[in-house]
């Protein structure tokens, strides 16, 4: 199936039996709606039909999916299953009775390794912010002296805290964290590499979140279950474990309204409209598997409302497929070179040279200085602190590559997966114009689907900036420092 660099073989749409115009109205139905996407990858018999990357991201940028995380543990749950290292009838209990509440309340006692894949633990919410109010407790202690108000297997919950519980339960059956296990077992055959994944107090990979894949990564994974546990002509995962994983095993329907969201849960994976099923991750990361069809799409994004996405994979990609290939046409000519030049949003405005240097008044970030050079290609927007300056290359429109160490962020980018020690080294993209007497700025976040925005008023010095987060962590953030030229 992969070529021999490790990508998916390409096709046209037509050869694939795949309209482009049907992709084409997706592209311009995400830009007419200010959808952010960073990356799309559509599989037919595990061939590439379409596949782009909107700068400043990339194929090879391993990106923080969220809760997809969740789909690779339960992956790794099916690995320890066929290898009979567990199975999903074994009581959670009785891999921790070191870390037991004293007595074992009942309902805890009867939990299953099946009750954690399919959230129905019983809990009556997500154990997760238990867990995380005591930075250096041990989350698997914590989560089992959680409250479990319900009989296990009656009603579902989201939990993180549960997907973490796996990931501590394959770990201690096996010797090995997630990465190490899955490594032989996945990641070598389907030829991915540099998978980091963030890990609890413990160092336990925490199961529900926190997984760094890339785009084309997630697809092979998508794949794999596509194709019944085959990849490449080899059989990786039983056929059953994927039948199960990818069949509603608990009734979610009470939890949600939105539509697909209420289709019922397998063991960490969404069904979905359509007889699809999907992986999906917070900020809009998706693996949507169509098995009618034979097709496979990996989407990262950064959007508020990931129905609205799926409606729009539904009404534009559905009725692109056919049965037999297609006559060759213009659409697809014209779709291989939209996927050439696909952009994140830029700034509106002009380039223009400019240059200044400001001091700062003081500021929770410990900011002293700010100075900024710019033509109409670009320029830099430097920081400057104590013994310390980070500098943001941009260019004007177009984004321009780079790095930044340790840039201090709001807290609630913190809370929203762009963490301090995740950012030596860490890769952005920035894009700035001018309009009139301000300079616009917008910095990507290359390892997560986040930005920041700035704005330098030069008129009466000023610097704004502003963390958007749509739905997840409370209001956006924005901070204004008072600015004096120096």
């Amino acid at each position: 199936m992969l070529s021999q660099t490790g990508h998916f073989p390409t096709v046209t749409p037509a050869e694939a039996g795949v309209d482009a115009n049907g992709i084409l109205r997706f592209l311009d139905a995400c830009q007419e709606r200010k959808i952010n996407l960073h990356g799309l990858l559509l599989l037919r018999e595990g061939k590439a039909v379409a596949e782009g990357y909107f700068s400043p991201y990339c194929r090879e940028d391993k990106m923080h999916l969220f809760s997809i995380s969740k789909s690779w543990t339960s992956t790794a749950v099916g690995f320890a299953v066929q290898e009979g290292l567990l199975s999903i009838h074994d009581k959670v209990a009785s891999f921790f009775p070191d870390k037991l509440p004293d007595p074992v309340p009942e309902n805890l006692a009867a939990m299953e390794v099946r009750d954690l894949l399919r959230m129905g633990t019983g809990n009556d919410k997500d154990t997760l912010p238990a867990m995380r109010l005591e930075p250096d407790g041990d989350w698997v202690k914590i989560f089992l002296h959680c409250p479990v108000e319900h009989r296990p297997g009656t009603k579902f919950v989201y939990n993180s805290g549960a997907s973490y519980l796996l990931s501590a339960i394959v770990q201690k059956v096996s010797g090995q964290d997630l990465i190490a296990f899955l490594t032989p077992r996945l990641f070598e055959p389907l030829r991915i590499t540099g998978v980091t994944w963030d890990r609890s107090p413990q160092g336990i990979c925490c199961g529900g979140w926190g997984i760094h894949v890339s785009t084309e990564d997630l697809a092979k994974l998508g794949q794999l279950y596509l194709n019944g546990g085959i990849f490449d002509g080899k059989r990786l995962l039983s056929e059953e474990w994927v039948k199960e994983a990818t069949s509603a095993q608990i009734d979610n329907s009470p939890s949600n309204t939105a539509p697909d969201w209420i289709c019922g849960y397998g063991y960490q994976i969404w069904r979905c409209q359509h007889g699809c099923y999907r992986f999906d991750g917070a900020y809009g990361q998706y693996m949507v598997a169509i098995p009618k069809f034979h097709a496979v799409l990996a989407l990262t994004s950064f959007v508020g409302s990931m129905q609205e996405v799926l409606d729009l994979i539904w009404e534009n990609l559905l009725p692109a497929f056919h049965d037999a290939p297609l006559p060759d046409s213009e659409a697809d000519q014209k779709l291989s070179e939209r996927l050439k030049h696909l952009s994140c949003f830029t700034p509106d405005g002009v380039g223009r040279s400019f240059s200044a240097a400001y001091a700062c008044e003081d500021n929770e970030y410990g900011f002293t200085g700010v100075s900024v050079s710019t033509s109409e290609q670009g320029g830099e927007l430097i920081f400057t602190a104590e013994n310390v300056s980070w500098r943001i290359p941009f260019g004007t429109p177009a984004y321009r590559l780079g790095n930044i160490d340790g840039f201090p962020v709001p807290n609630n980018m913190i809370a929203a997966g762009v963490r301090e020690p995740a950012m030596k080294g860490e890769p952005i993209g920035a894009s700035a114009a001018w309009d009139g007497d301000t300079l616009h700025l917008r910095m990507v976040y290359r390892a997560t689907p986040h930005y920041l925005d700035f704005h330098l008023d030069t008129a009466a010095p000023s610097l704004n900036f502003c963390f958007p987060c749509p739905n997840f962590v409370g209001n956006d953030r924005n901070t204004t420092i008072a600015l004096t030229l120096r």
